[in-house]
């Protein structure tokens, strides 16, 4: 194309050439000063579009006369405005590409390279090349999503748009379903005819066209009768209604262009024309844009039906100019845009009666339940129940219900109906894994679909239940031979419970359960030699990934602290009490799978080293440990008393095994005793947190005890530690970090509070207290960098005993405190004077928060609960989940130490 422009390019420089030597001459004895040479200003658009107009109003000044334009190595479309009015100082350029110049239609498009508009006075001469890219006018679609019932709303209109269409008036629709019976095999048909409402999808046209634009456009789906699931044969329910077909919208059924009963019920809209297909429903059209509107709309009606069904998705398409100049895409190869269609069937939810969705329940055991409709019906709706996809546990098989069909009828008026579930009893009921069974129970989608006048499920999964097999207490030794100290789950739902055998000099021991109460494996920590005194054991676990030998698996770990001044097989004394620290990996290798010694390491300084808590970061491996010194770290500065401290240690390869290493410990303190409560391995950084009655670090104190906490990623730098409280005392005796919340459990005689900082105005809060009339515990909620979030009491209703808590953890999002009171902590408690082990979960949910799990009414959440053990004298001391759906609890019971478990509601599954 360059070689063919070159000649007209070369030709007009000769032109302007032999103009300008005239000019010369002409004016070589003039001595006034010489007139501008003719200028033409401005630069055309780069960009035309078929069937659009194109036009450009150029101006020019110079020259001494009258100037004269010429436009050469133009496209045949594109013109000068023919016109006498030569005097004035500018010209239109103008044309419609495809139309005008032969009407050339898609031969127009392309780019048209080195355009010239010149322009003359007849003695010197000016130009302005240019280029001009002639491209498709696209047509485009788009919707949003509808739902079935619910016409669409009317879209604002403009000077190009069409006509406005009324989609208020309800169409109607009728087509032939089949009818099954309970195996899905067809046992005839039906003719349906329901309401239709209203929709569109909007037609847009990128440029007004110069001449009407007519487009054809049809509904499609993936939708296919004859894909059925496997080893099925159609006609059948499992091929109507099969895997494949899901969350496709059936053409003529669910959606339509035009009801087969609507043409005299709907207004008639001048732009649209419907064309009927073989089964004789209206599935495609003609929608026509006049000269000049680049919106439109092109109406559809979407069934109601009485059948529950997902999400569908059908296709609207434009197939075909028939006439005008448009391209449908950017290429001219077609436009399609996606339609989904939300179902309005009546929701059906499955809830506890306390309207919670996770619950436990004990072989054997049967609970009610209740299932809630909402929405729009008419009629009896029923809904069949089925447990889902993921359910360990089977409907029929584990676990039963007391419906006929395990069909929930709902009768016209009716919206909540209670049923039970009763799980298998001992003698039949079996579980060969590891962990415990549970329930997700749904709705038979299989099964409903298809059928008229069923509810769809609230969500795919509506109540989960787990399926306890430890329905008695785990007995774990008394105080004369085995002292549990510390509580942890594991991997495959295993109970670690560490501690010492008074029978054995104290000897460490940790062992492990599984979730039925079976020993799995008893750790001897400790060597049989080891001469100790009451050690207090703590434990952690953890499950990483690892990869070795470039392959990715997971490292279940454990981690066992304890603190001693005596021999310890293998280690060296460093003075007064050191911290001993083993670190074991579970080796499926080992005895058909058993926990195994990684490395055990000694710790301390010169004087008494006590640790209170121990934990392993899950993505790294480096072990973290929590406690109060006497003496001095090195690097490190010693304020009197006992002081904090925090380390770490880190696993080092050598050869095929790793050897622990000492990479940093950091303390801090005030001039009193500081107490550790405990700490938290996530993230790069370790975090401490505990209680103080001076100014820890520099810090201010509030007053009495205060709470404090700080984070250390390394031996350098300053400790930036945070003193909370009031000028009350804030005893904190456990916590954890969730999320980025840092929990502070503790003990006072004090009732807390967050309030708005009234000397401020940056809505920063405070915590504020007011004393109690009895001891009682609470938990405080921080912000990593210090800023209290929320406060939470835990006082009985009567504020007249007295209640001290031991352990916090956390659970489905809430938190579970632990403790013992002497007097009734749950309102309905047998009080005695004597204390009894009490357990109570709290929502962390705002009040004001009426979602899911909140009742919006009273704002408060329906999950909480309280409950104490009426077992004589008893307190529970350590906590941990099971999976969310189990509390696992270490009680002591008498003199008894035992395992007891709690369902997600308080009801205790080891009476």
């Amino acid at each position: 194309m360059r070689a063919e422009l070159f000649p007209r390019t070369a030709a007009f420089a000769m032109q302007v050439a032999v103009v300008f030597v005239l000019s010369l001459t002409a004016s070589g004895c003039k001595t006034e000063k010489d007139p501008d040479q003719p200028t033409i200003l401005g630069v055309p658009p780069g960009t035309a579009y078929l069937g659009v107009e194109y036009s450009y109003n150029f101006g020019a000044y110079g020259g001494e006369g009258i100037l004269d334009y010429t436009l050469t190595n133009a496209p045949s479309w594109l013109a000068l405005e023919d016109t006498s009015n030569k005097a004035r100082q500018g010209i239109i350029m103008r044309g419609v590409p495809g139309l005008t110049g032969g009407a050339r239609g898609d031969a127009d498009l392309g780019k048209q390279e080195d355009i010239n508009l010149v322009t003359t006075d007849g003695r010197m001469a000016g130009a302005q090349p240019f280029d001009i890219e002639v491209k498709y006018n696209v047509l485009s679609l788009e919707a949003e999503a509808f739902e079935e019932g619910v016409a669409s709303t009317v879209p604002d209109s403009n000077e190009q748009s069409c006509k406005l269409p009324d989609l208020d008036t309800p169409g109607e629709h009728s087509f032939t379903i089949n009818l099954y019976d309970d195996n899905g095999e067809v046992t005839g048909t039906r003719n349906l005819t329901v309401p239709t409402r209203q929709v569109f999808a909007k037609i847009s046209l990128e440029r007004p066209s110069v001449t009407r634009v007519a487009v054809a456009f049809e509904l499609t789906s993936d939708y296919d009768a004859s894909n059925c699931d496997p080893n099925i044969t159609a006609p059948h329910q499992r091929c109507d209604h099969s895997r494949a077909n899901t969350g496709d919208a059936i053409i003529g059924q669910d959606i339509v262009a035009l009801g087969s009963g609507s043409a005299s019920l709907l207004e008639e809209l001048p732009y649209l024309a419907y064309d009927t297909d073989s089964s004789g429903a209206s599935t495609s059209g003609v929608v026509t844009l006049e000269p000049g509107i680049t919106e439109c709309y092109i109406r559809l009606e979407v069934a109601e039906d009485s059948f529950p069904e997902p999400s569908e998705a059908a296709q609207l398409r434009l197939t075909e100019v028939r006439s005008g100049l448009a391209g449908l895409g950017a290429s001219n190869g077609g436009v399609r845009t996606s339609l989904v269609i939300n179902d309005n069937e009546p929701e059906v939810s499955l809830e506890t009666l306390a309207g919670g969705a996770r619950d436990a329940l004990n072989v054997g055991g049967t609970r009610a339940y209740v299932a809630r409709l909402t929405g729009e019906r008419e009629g009896t709706v029923r809904a069949r129940l089925k447990h889902t996809a993921d359910s360990t546990a089977r409907l029929g098989a584990e676990f039963s219900t007391n419906l006929q069909n395990d069909e929930l009828v709902f009768p016209d008026g009716v919206d909540e109906i209670e049923f039970s579930i009763q799980i298998a009893d001992p003698g039949s009921y079996t579980n060969v894994g590891s962990n415990d069974r549970f329930i997700l129970l749904g709705l038979d989608e299989g099964f409903q679909r298809g059928r008229e006048n069923y509810a769809r499920a609230a969500a795919e999964e509506m109540l989960r239940i787990s399926i306890n097999e430890l329905v008695t207490p785990l007995a774990l030794g008394s105080g004369s031979s085995f002292v549990a100290t510390d509580l942890a789950v594991g991997h495959a739902g295993r109970m670690f419970v560490s501690g010492y055998d008074r029978t054995q000099n104290d000897r460490v021991q940790v062992r492990i359960f599984d979730q039925k109460g079976n020993l799995f494996q008893q750790l001897e920590i400790s060597a049989p030699g080891d001469q100790l005194s009451e050690p207090q054991v703590t434990i952690d676990v953890a499950r990483r990934e690892v990869t070795r030998n470039n392959i990715k698996t997971e490292r279940f770990e454990l981690l066992v602290a304890y603190s001693t001044d005596g021999v310890v097989a293998g280690t060296t004394e460093q003075g007064g009490m050191d911290v001993v620290s083993s670190l074991y990996w579970y080796n499926p290798e080992s005895n058909g799978g058993e926990y195994v010694e990684t490395w055990t390491v000694r710790t301390g300084t010169a004087d008494d080293d006590l640790v209170r808590w121990a934990g392993i970061n899950v993505a790294s491996g480096f072990v973290v440990i929590a406690g109060e010194t006497k003496g001095k770290w090195p690097g490190q500065t010693a304020t009197g008393g006992y002081d904090s401290f925090l380390q770490r240690l880190d696993s080092l390869p050598d050869g095929n095994q790793f050897v622990p290493a000492l990479a940093w410990t950091r303390q801090a303190g005030s001039s009193a005793d500081d107490r550790v409560a405990g700490a938290s391995a996530e993230g790069a950084s370790a975090l401490l947190f505990g209680s103080a009655q001076g100014a820890v670090n520099g810090e201010p104190p509030l007053g009495g005890w205060d709470a404090y906490f700080y984070t250390a990623a390394s031996g350098d730098g300053d400790v930036s530690v945070r003193q909370r409280g009031t000028e009350g005392d804030e005893q904190v005796v456990d916590g954890f970090v969730g999320g980025n919340i840092l929990w502070l459990l503790g003990n006072g005689a004090s009732e807390y509070a967050v309030e708005r900082n009234a000397e401020t105005e940056d809505g920063s809060v405070i915590l504020v207290s007011q004393p109690n009339s009895s001891a009682s515990g609470f938990i405080l909620g921080y912000s990593t960098a210090g800023d209290v979030v929320r406060a939470y009491n835990l006082n009985d209703e009567a504020d007249s005993s007295t209640e001290h808590f031991l352990a916090l953890a956390g659970f489905d999002g809430d938190l579970v405190a632990a403790g013992h009171t002497d007097g009734d902590f749950t309102g309905t408690a047998i009080a005695s004077g004597v204390n009894s082990g009490i357990v109570t979960r709290i929502s962390t949910l705002p009040e004001a928060d009426s979602g899911s799990g909140t009742d919006a009414e009273t704002g408060v959440f329906r999950g909480e609960w309280r409950s104490q053990l009426n077992t004589g004298a008893s307190r529970i001391t350590r906590l941990a989940n099971y999976r969310d759906d189990e509390i696992v609890a270490l009680s002591l019971q008498g003199a008894q130490w035992k395992l007891i478990l709690f369902s997600p509601e308080g009801v205790l599954l080891t009476p």
